[in-house]
């Protein structure tokens, strides 16, 4: 079962950052400059973590993974550009 969960990061380097960014574009879609929507299994979402991980400085860096559920997706509200990611073809639990 995929669960949506927003990933938000501080990245101290740039060329981290960048690693950074360039990993999470695999696994979901970018929605600000450093935050992503991901839908992820447990497994993804485990892998995911073990990737960044080995990129970031985990004594200064910082990456935020928030599991959502189907009615906290559907309160998201979006004032100004953007919209939520259109994969939502799971049941979100």
């Amino acid at each position: 079962m995929d669960f949506f969960i927003l990933i938000t990061y501080d990245i101290v380097l740039t060329k981290r950052r960048n690693k950074v960014a360039k990993i999470l574009t695999g696994f979901g879609q970018r929605v600000q400059l450093s935050v992503f929507e991901c839908f992820l299994t447990k497994e993804k979402l485990e892998l995911l973590v073990l990737k960044l991980e080995k990129v970031i400085d985990l004594k200064k860096d910082s990456i935020r993974f928030y599991r959502m559920d189907l009615a906290s997706y559907k309160s998201i509200k979006i004032s100004g550009i953007g919209t939520l990611s259109e994969n939502l073809q799971i049941i979100l639990v």
